[in-house]
């Protein structure tokens, strides 16, 4: 039972070998599904659109943090995501016959898909959390010590990226608060 419980808690920390490659590539994988599934769902789509969306639709909380805090992306300073972005859009678009984009429709794959997917979020909103309070904690408002609603904000705004960027804003929303916006504006319930 402890082996269960350790397995889980590294798993759940992503405290295991290969786990950064690992939520990099399913969420690449994760991203090239649905743009394959949606906009490039007739494949009419020239390659570069379909890549482009695919990047977004995986990594648009990365693409855009720089923008809102002014750090470095790690789209561009770390090699593991465009390349993840790479082998994605290959694995989905361009192997004979479809059959990677028929393997990872299938739901054993869309299981671990959403796994590490899911992982790969959990794990970014704790650092665009600490980004933001690390940039924010020497000037907290005059109300409460550390900053609080700030680096939450900023982390599930940029959960969201892709939702928005894809959807535009009145589609990510409109039928009620998304779940990627409910994974970060969770931390301000608890």
């Amino acid at each position: 039972m402890e082996t269960i419980k350790a397995f889980v808690v590294n798993f759940l920390t992503g405290n295991f070998p290969y786990s950064g490659e690992l939520q990099a590539f399913w969420m690449a994988i994760q991203g090239a599904v649905a743009v394959r599934n949606g906009p490039n769902n007739d494949r009419n789509l020239h390659w570069f659109h379909a890549f482009s969306l695919s990047i977004l639709a995986g990594y648009a909380g990365s693409c855009f943090g720089l923008l809102w805090m002014g750090k470095p992306s790690s789209m561009l300073s770390n090699d593991l995501a465009m390349a993840s972005c790479i082998m994605a859009f290959v694995i989905i678009n361009c192997l004979p016959f479809d059959i990677g984009y028929k393997i990872c429709n299938t739901l054993p794959v869309t299981i671990i898909t959403v796994m590490f997917a899911q992982l790969f979020r959990c794990m970014g909103l704790v650092k665009f959390a600490g980004v933001a309070y690390d940039a924010f904690k020497d000037n907290p408002s005059p109300y409460y010590p550390i900053p609080v609603f700030g680096p939450i904000l900023y982390a599930t705004m940029l959960g969201n990226m892709g939702g928005f960027f894809m959807k535009g804003f009145e589609g990510h929303v409109q039928n009620g608060m998304p779940w990627p916006m409910q994974n970060g504006t969770s931390k301000l319930c608890k």
